[in-house]
């Protein structure tokens, strides 16, 4: 049986009876003794490897608590427009990837702004332009929406005649005549896309896990929630995807714990269907690592495609938006939370607006007030904007609040300028990613980077953490911050992405925190973040990993 003794640097536990400690034993699987370091001389013996942290850090495996690391390395494949703000920078762009990539069956990107094109709108003229005969598909900068060519149309059979797979909310943007212009927003018509050019396969689920999940313990994460499996038109089809991770798993091949999810984003959807799907999928596809048990409902979209309901309209060039609008209405949310809560399943939202954040708050209200709130861990998630009467809400309810840091920032250098035009100047300051605020009401706040909503290369937790206590970009100190009273403090944002994450993911009786008798997961860090500049956080190199007692990464 393994023992390692962690010594000489700090150690942050994230158990707020004793959150630092001088020394860690691990024997086995499990932390045999956190506390002093003439205390941990009792649990160790001849065999007991001494870990240096030389005046590093040590502390829990990081809990990365909404991601899709499990496929959507798929969405940052191919040429990376980020940054670009006109159509001519992207159209170069492209054309330079196409020929350094002269084998490509399917020119791919990602990265764009709808605020990059004239009114808001990406066109297939503006791809076939330097596509060729070659099919395009490329995703935005979140992957909320796609841009597609004439020729990818082609391929896929889309025509005037093309019914949108949920008209109004997630649909091919088109022509007064009906002819799709190449924009599409959401998801279901993307699907359906995916499948002809063939984006979506199984190998290349696993080309994106070797960019994203494999890399995950060099990262330090040790956890994750798998925030949706999108390989066709329906959250069932993630079933092989999810039975290949438990097949890795049972083969010794996974390094992190995985809680998955069965999304559902149709009003069609049969609530009394998704819940008997989530029962059967608890029971079969599940491993010592992985399981599934949590419903993802998506509410709504983004705000900034109009497909999020905000409670004042839009205004600048959004403002042809008005108020937006929600994915599903609040009666169907109502009826997927109500069949959730009355079966155990917890539900996890994806939510993007002020609107739709006050009609799920409502919804959840009504819910527990005919049922009872119970000891589900309910979780809204991306909270991009709240007002300011509906924070003290999520506290009251019990629900968890999922924050998404890198976006609190300038991201791409482009977004703020976005933002305020928008929103306006006093709104964006009151309302938008109101993360500080969450915090300070009391509420349990946890952190995910949501690939496809970052580059592979922003995932890191250390990446997302300094983008928390300096609302800046990592590497851009002299970046305006955004709304940086909304800025929160290093131990809140450990205890976010540690304990808090274990917390959402049913896994704090097991890991999140440095306590005897809990896993050995833990990652030692390079430096003591409490000591360095918070602009060089994203700087500090991870130097090991440990799930279970394992070393699943080793960088000294």
């Amino acid at each position: 049986m393994a023992s390692f003794l962690l010594r000489n640097g700090a150690i942050w536990t994230g158990d707020p009876d004793q959150s630092w400690a001088q020394a860690i034993v691990v024997r086995g699987t499990d932390l045999a003794y956190v506390g002093t370091l003439a205390g941990a001389e009792a649990h160790t013996d001849a065999d007991t490897v001494t870990i240096d942290l030389a005046g590093g850090m040590c502390l829990p495996g990081f809990v990365d608590a909404h991601n899709h690391l499990a496929m959507m390395g798929i969405s940052k494949i191919g040429c990376d427009l980020s940054g670009i703000d006109d159509v001519a920078g992207m159209q170069r762009a492209l054309a330079d990837w196409i020929a350094a990539n002269p084998e490509a069956r399917v020119v791919r990107g990602h990265g764009w702004l709808p605020a990059s094109f004239p009114d808001n709108e990406p066109r297939r003229e503006h791809l076939d332009a330097v596509t060729g005969d070659l099919p395009a598909f490329i995703f935005s900068a979140d992957a909320h929406d796609s841009w597609v060519n004439t020729r990818a149309l082609e391929v896929c059979g889309i025509t005037a005649a093309t019914p949108d797979p949920d008209p109004g909310k997630q649909y091919w943007v088109r022509d007064p005549d009906g002819t799709p212009t190449g924009h599409i927003v959401e998801g279901a018509p993307t699907l359906l896309m995916a499948g002809p050019l063939e984006i979506f396969s199984l190998d290349n689920v696993r080309e994106s896990q070797r960019l994203t999940l494999d890399p995950a313990p060099g990262w330090g994460i040790t956890a994750y929630m798998e925030a949706g499996v999108f390989v066709g038109p329906t959250g069932r089809a993630a079933e092989p995807v999810y039975a290949d991770l438990v097949a890795r798993d049972a083969r010794g091949e996974l390094d992190v714990r995985v809680l998955g999810v069965h999304w559902t984003r149709f009003e069609a959807d049969v609530p009394a269907e998704i819940v008997a799907t989530i029962e059967d999928w608890r029971e079969r596809l599940r491993s010592e690592h992985v399981s599934i048990g949590v419903m993802k409902i998506y509410v709504d979209g983004t705000f900034m495609s109009g497909g999020a309901r905000v409670l004042d309209p839009l205004c600048g060039h959004s403002a042809h938006f008005g108020h937006g609008h929600a994915t599903l209405s609040p009666a169907h949310v109502e009826a997927m939370i109500e069949a959730a809560h009355l079966a155990g399943i917890p539900t996890h939202i994806h939510l993007d607006a002020d609107g739709s954040a006050r009609d799920v708050l409502d919804v959840f209200e009504r819910v527990f007030a005919r049922h009872g709130r119970g000891k589900l861990r309910h979780t809204i998630a991306h909270n991009s904007m709240v007002h300011p009467d509906d924070i003290p809400r999520y506290a009251a309810l019990g629900l968890i609040a999922n924050c998404t840091p890198l976006w609190a920032t300038d991201y791409n250098g482009l977004y703020l300028g976005v933002y305020e035009d928008a929103l306006g100047r006093e709104r964006m300051e009151e309302r938008l990613f109101p993360y500080g605020e969450l915090v300070r009401s009391g509420a349990v706040v946890t952190y995910g980077s949501d690939i496809p909503g970052v580059t592979i290369a922003e995932i890191p937790p250390l990446i997302q953490i300094e983008a928390l206590v300096t609302r800046q970009r990592p590497g851009f100190p002299d970046d305006r911050p955004l709304v940086p009273r909304q800025r929160i403090g290093l131990h809140d944002a450990l205890r976010g992405y540690t304990i808090n994450g274990a917390h959402q993911m049913m896994l704090d009786d097991r890991t999140g925190s440095l306590q005897a008798g809990k896993a050995a997961d833990l990652v030692v860090l390079g430096a003591d973040l409490f000591r360095v500049d918070p602009h060089a956080i994203h700087e500090v190199p991870v130097m090991l990993t440990m799930m279970d007692g394992r070393i699943t990464h080793d960088a000294r």
